[in-house]
C-alpha cells in the first residue's frame, strides 16, 4: 500500500490571509475576522513525495505524537525541491498569521 499525505493549516481568519486559503478569497466574503478556518496547504500523492514533505517539518510520516508541526523549524529549501511554490508562499503567509499545521498521512 502506498502512502499519500497533507498539511493542513487552522488558524484564524483575516482578509490578508484570503488568497492563501484553499477555496480562494471569494468563498471567505463572509467570514467574520478572527473566525476558525482550516485549508489545506500541502498535498503529497506519492509514497517519496508524502516522505520528503514529512522530513522538510522535520517528522517521519509515521511519528504520530509529533504530527502538529513546528512551523518555525521548517526546512524552506526542502519544500522548494517538492516544487510547490505558491504552496511555500500560502504557507508563510499562513504561518505569519497565527496559523498551526499538522501532517496527515493516508497510508
Amino acid at each position: 500500500m502506498g502512502l499519500d499525505a497533507q498539511v493542513i493549516g487552522i488558524g484564524p481568519f483575516s482578509p490578508e490571509i484570503a488568497e492563501s486559503l484553499e477555496y480562494g478569497a471569494q468563498r471567505y466574503a463572509e467570514v467574520e475576522p478572527g473566525a476558525t478556518v482550516v485549508t489545506t496547504v500541502f498535498l503529497a500523492a506519492t509514497t517519496s513525495e508524502s516522505c520528503d514533505l514529512a522530513e522538510a517539518f522535520g517528522v517521519g510520516p509515521f511519528e504520530m505524537g509529533k504530527h502538529h508541526l513546528d512551523a518555525q523549524k521548517v526546512s524552506i529549501e526542502k519544500l522548494r525541491s517538492l516544487g510547490d511554490e505558491r504552496g511555500i508562499a500560502d504557507f508563510l503567509n499562513l504561518r505569519d498569521h497565527g496559523f498551526e499545521f499538522y501532517y496527515l498521512p493516508n497510508g
